[in-house]
């Protein structure tokens, strides 16, 4: 136990270092590098790294949810297409005038570009063809609950694909902790300045709180209610959240993502007050 108390130690103080040195712009992040011809990109590294933690997290805790091991990791594999895919889609079509004029750009996943929403909305899309294929008797709910923590993991380490990409940033500010944006990442209409929120940790803080939180959860008394705590948490912290960040999708005067966070968060909402209902003693 010590010793992975030292190691987390260790690994915190270097990264305030790291962060530190990015954010005052003695340090600008390359976006790739060479393995001989072949062009690798930190974006997709990192990305591989979120799917590869939220497994080894999701594996470790099938027992606890009375899952078969093989079944739930064959399930598991095909969850992180179909997010990933979704995750795609969804940015792409909230950005359809852009790929419109370049369609090409919507393969080029390196450069950015996996919502959340859309992730999570392939990700259950994939779960209810797969119960529907495969007849077996879990639980829907009990499957998003055991993922769910799996999930925040993901977007957690996720953000430093943003941070490398040098997008997912927010307004311009002075702030103590101000990141600086080279100027070829900078919008045009904010090219004179230099530095700017770090959105990207705003949300990553975020949710190392709300993975803290449904980690202690564990196995809920009435499925359902561990996704429904992340979906309320996640998205009340989004929508407060999406009101710094530079490069919202608008419709019309209203942010796309703080339309779809409001509605979650009362959809869940509604969902832990009826589970809280039915399982109060009659």
């Amino acid at each position: 136990m010590k010793k992975y108390l030292l190691a987390s130690i260790i690994l915190l103080i270097g990264l305030f270092f790291f962060l530190k040195n990015v954010f005052s712009g003695g340090l600008i992040l390359p976006q790739t590098f060479r393995l001989g011809p072949v062009v690798i990109h930190y974006y997709g590294i990192i990305m591989a790294a979120a799917a590869a933690a939220g497994f080894v997290l999701a594996t470790s805790r099938v027992r606890k949810f009375d899952l078969e091991p093989k079944a739930a990791e064959d399930m598991l594999f095909w969850v992180i297409v179909g997010g990933f895919v979704g995750a795609r889609l969804y940015h792409v079509l909230s950005s359809f005038g852009y790929y419109l004029q370049y369609p090409l750009d919507a393969f080029k996943v390196w450069n950015g570009g996996l919502s959340i929403y859309g992730a999570v909305l392939g990700g259950i899309l994939t779960l209810w063809v797969l119960k529907r294929l495969f007849t077996n008797h879990y639980s829907l709910f009990t499957i998003l609950d055991w993922l769910a923590p799996s999930v925040i993991l993901g977007q957690i380490i996720g953000r430093f694909g943003n941070l490398f990409n040098y997008e997912a940033f927010g307004y311009p500010t002075n702030l103590p902790w101000k990141m600086f944006v080279p100027e070829i990442f900078r919008p045009v209409q904010f090219i004179r300045s230099a530095y700017f929120h770090p959105w990207f940790l705003y949300e990553l803080l975020g949710n190392v709180l709300i993975l803290t939180f449904l980690l202690k959860m564990g196995k809920p008394k009435r499925p359902g209610q561990v996704v429904l705590f992340y979906i309320l948490l996640y998205n009340s912290l989004r929508f407060c959240l999406e009101f710094l960040r530079i490069d919202s999708t608008f419709i019309g005067a209203f942010r796309l993502n703080a339309i779809s966070s409001l509605v979650l968060v009362l959809a869940a909402a509604v969902g832990l007050f009826y589970a809280n209902k039915r399982t109060k003693p009659s």
